[in-house]
This record gives C-alpha cells, structure tokens and sequence, in this order.
C-alpha cells in the first residue's frame, strides 16, 4: 500500500511540473527569462518518466509472471540498471545545459577524448553491458545456488557492475560482472534444488573403506533422518591424486531449507574431520 501511494505522488508531481513548465503562463515566462530553471526542470521530467517508466515494465511484468511483492528477479535489476544509466546521462547533459555549455557540441569536439576515455574505463562498460546481459538471461536468477570459478553460494543481487553472493560463511562476496560473464557457472538450482552436496578432500592413508566412511557420515546425520530422503545418500569419488582422494557426498532434503544445509554441512565436515583424527597415530607416553 505505501508504495502504491509513492506511485500516485510521484506520477501527480510528475504532470504537475509539465504543467507548470509548458501550461501556466506566469511560470512558463519565468522559465524562459532563466535557462538554467528551465534545464534542471527539463531533466526534473525527465528524471520523473524514468522513474515511472521503469516502475510501470516492473509492475506490469512482475503482475505477468505472478512474482510476489517485494520479490525481484534478474529483469527488475535490468531495468533498474538502465533506468539509472539514462538518469545519469540525464544529470551530465543538465549540468553542462546549467553552465551554458551546447551539448551536442560539447561531445562533437570531444570525441576523441571520449574515445581515449572510453579505452581507460573499458572494464567498466564491459562490467556494465555483462551486468545487463545478466540480468536479461536466464543463467541464474537472485536467490539461485551457484558455483562462480571457486565461489559458491546463493546470488543475492545482480547490480550494473557487480554481483553479490552469500557464501556458506554468511560472508557477502562481491564479483565484477565481466568475471560472472567469462567464468565457469555452475547453477545447482537448474537442478533439483533439494539435492545438496558437500565436497572435501582426504588423504589416502585414512581411508580403510569409503564404504566405511560413507557409513560414520550417514550415522552422524542420524538426527537430521526426518529431513533427508532415507536412500538419497551418496558418497562417490571424483578423483583420485597420488596421496588424497577428491570426494562429494551428497543428499536430497525433503524440503529447501538453507539453513538446515548449513547445519548438516558442517555436520558432515565434522564427521568426516573426526573420521580422520580417528585413524591417526598418536605417541603414546609412559
């Protein structure tokens, strides 16, 4: 409800300054004698219909695709990313219109400057058009479980530059979008989303029998039983080096629930931790 006012304010203030910019005929003379009013009030409109532009494609396409309020996927942020774009280019042409300054001319004599320009910020733009490709593709989404090069976690905001990612350490990770866009993506929410795995290494010295060790992990979780799917366990070997083995164990929850993963994640990693303290040789003293 506070935003539906929000909206109605904003759209009455927005006819308001048309009004009085182009229909009133005190102000209308006022603007004219001041061509700075009339610059910071051109880009007030414009600044507006931006605003209520992109505030309408969000309403209308969230109101299409039944996603809940407050709720917002890649395409809000897409939108959002434009909007400010052309806000910005909005405040840069007003403020050389505010010190008398032709724009039109201003960016023909500056032309090679803008291309010299162009070259410094280059990581910038390719961020920013990564960042919009993001947005509009369907890679992932905010909320998605995913795997960027060496960083896991789940996307919590997909901005013009960067993308955040909340990892297993409750640490917010933030990634420049060319990376996002060149790297190796791994989306485990394509899949079957209550499908967990955790991933460790153990060296070979420890291990009598994986089936062993697939036993200890699956006794630890015993009290997490009511919440995982009883045949769902799974503990496979994805490689094997000269002195340690790479392994996944896996899981599916009869239901998502993040915070229950991260129990039953550090659950495993404990066991698996006191699985190998077990093995070990200690000296004994007289």
């Amino acid at each position: 409800m506070k935003k539906y006012w929000i909206f109605i304010i904003n759209v009455v203030l927005l006819f308001g300054v048309i009004y009085l910019k182009f229909f009133n005929a005190i102000t209308s003379k006022v603007i004219v004698e001041y061509y700075q009013l009339q610059s910071v009030l051109a880009f007030i409109i414009f600044y507006m219909a931006i605003n209520f532009l992109s505030n309408t494609v969000k309403y209308f396409y969230s109101k299409r695709n039944k996603i809940p309020k407050n709720k917002k996927n890649n395409v809000h942020f897409g939108i959002e990313n434009i909007a400010n774009v052309t806000i910005g280019i909005g405040i840069f042409i007003m403020l050389l219109s505010v010190f008398g300054i032709n724009p039109s001319e201003l960016i023909t004599s500056l032309t090679i400057v803008a291309a010299a320009f162009a070259i410094l910020t280059k990581e910038y733009i390719v961020d920013f058009l990564s960042g919009i490709y993001l947005s509009f593709s369907n890679t992932f989404e905010v909320n998605d479980l995913v795997k960027i090069d060496n960083i896991k976690g789940k996307i919590v905001e997909i901005s013009m530059l960067k993308v955040k990612i909340l990892n297993d350490d409750d640490d917010i990770v933030i990634i420049p979008n060319s990376k996002v866009h060149y790297g190796e993506i791994i989306n485990y929410t394509k899949r079957d989303i209550r499908l967990m795995t955790v991933d460790f290494q153990i060296a070979l010295k420890y291990i009598d029998s994986i089936e062993q060790l697939e036993k200890e992990i699956i006794s630890s979780l015993k009290s997490f039983g009511e919440y995982i799917e009883p045949k769902s366990y799974n503990l496979k070997v994805v490689e094997m080096k000269m002195d340690y083995l790479e392994v996944k164990f896996q899981y599916t929850l009869k239901q998502v629930d993040m915070d229950l993963q991260r129990k039953i994640r550090k659950r495993t990693i404990r066991e698996v931790f006191n699985f190998i303290s077990s093995k070990k040789e200690y000296p004994t003293t007289n």
